[in-house]
């Protein structure tokens, strides 16, 4: 190796101990801001008051007084809460009411950490629980409540680094002050929740093979003629309620990210976690699989390639397998379909 090779070897790693070094400063300023403000608890906030109310949940009667004079728009809490299985939460408390027009203006970019969601609460100056803020109310205070795991894997410590800077940066901006949950235990939790979630995932597809390379363009227009909505980046079928029952997939690809004018082959893919429980799941996906083949005169085969016929004996035995992956589900908390389980399998 030469001289020149070798300093770049040893500037990259002097880059990237930078990096990690300038994180832990930026962490441990935050945290000791936070310490001034805010004394350690010897509880966990995860697991006391607000934070400890799972959705759906009854929420305790007011406890706060009115501070600015003004009783908030709605004299009712919002159902919504921050979720103790799946999200950490920091409390934000503020010395004096902060307007919520405010607070969604400073907010708005703090929506992520790395690849992790972070949802906001907050309680109005008046004692009302928000799951929504709403630009002329005030707050006392605001819950920060951050996704523990989802499909990218489970809270890193990156991840919570920077969630620690953002609650710090909420606090010193409306004079509030931080109480913190413990980094180890909140990381731990993050890593069992993702062993969990990984033992319980599950997808499963049908190929619709083409005759040659069929333009995109024409494929969709098939699709949504048959039923096929717009649904986030791409298009599915929707239950009668509004949920997806199985995607469409265009060259293994959501159809807003796929980048060629043609494709060789369709999907059909039932999401198990992000889809509306059905009966018989499965015969309900190649029945449509069969229906979309034949208007796109394609082929429906399976895994090796082999034609799957609507009498194929496997089909009954994969609807009974997936029953039981829902029940699995439902069973763990995360019933599929729900907005806990769309937070978890994203």
């Amino acid at each position: 190796m030469s001289s020149l090779q070798i300093s770049i070897v040893i500037f990259g790693v002097l880059a990237v101990l930078g990096v990690v070094a300038y994180n832990w400063w930026q962490e441990k300023k935050a945290q000791q801001r936070i310490k001034e403000q805010f004394p350690a608890s010897e509880h966990d906030p995860l697991l006391n008051g607000l934070h400890a109310i799972n959705p759906g949940s009854e929420i305790k009667e007011p406890i706060f007084a009115i501070q600015n004079g003004e009783p908030s728009l709605s004299q009712e809490h919002d159902e919504d809460a921050p979720d103790a299985l799946c999200e950490a939460v920091f409390d934000i408390q503020f010395v004096m009411p902060v307007l919520g027009s405010q607070l969604i203006s400073h907010l708005q970019p703090l929506r992520t950490t790395g690849q992790k969601t972070i949802r906001y609460f907050a309680e109005t100056s008046d004692g009302y629980h928000r799951a929504r803020i709403q630009p002329l109310e005030s707050y006392s205070s605001v819950q920060m409540a951050v996704l523990l795991a989802n499909r990218s894997g489970p809270l890193r410590v990156e991840e919570w680094d920077r969630a620690v800077v953002y609650a710090d940066n909420i606090a010193q901006a409306f004079d509030g002050t931080i109480d913190l949950p413990n980094k180890e235990s909140v990381l731990n939790r993050a890593a069992e929740l993702d062993e969990l979630c990984a033992s319980l995932e599950a997808q499963l597809s049908v190929k619709l093979q083409l005759e040659g390379t069929q333009p995109v363009k024409a494929i969709l227009t098939i699709a949504q003629r048959l039923g096929y909505s717009e649904y986030g980046a791409g298009h599915v079928r929707l239950h009668e309620n509004g949920k997806p029952l199985f995607l469409l997939l265009l060259g293994g690809e959501l159809s807003s990210e796929v980048r060629s004018a043609g494709v060789e082959f369709v999907e059909l893919l039932i999401d198990v976690p992000n889809s509306q429980i059905i009966d018989k799941p499965f015969s309900h996906l190649v029945q449509h699989a069969h229906e979309l083949a034949k208007a796109l005169n394609a082929e429906v085969i399976d895994e090796e390639g082999k034609p799957l016929k609507l009498d194929n004996a496997v089909i009954p035995l994969i609807d009974e397998q997936l029953a039981q992956v829902y029940q699995n589900l439902e069973n763990e908390g995360f019933v599929a379909g729900s907005e806990r389980a769309a937070r978890l399998f994203s």
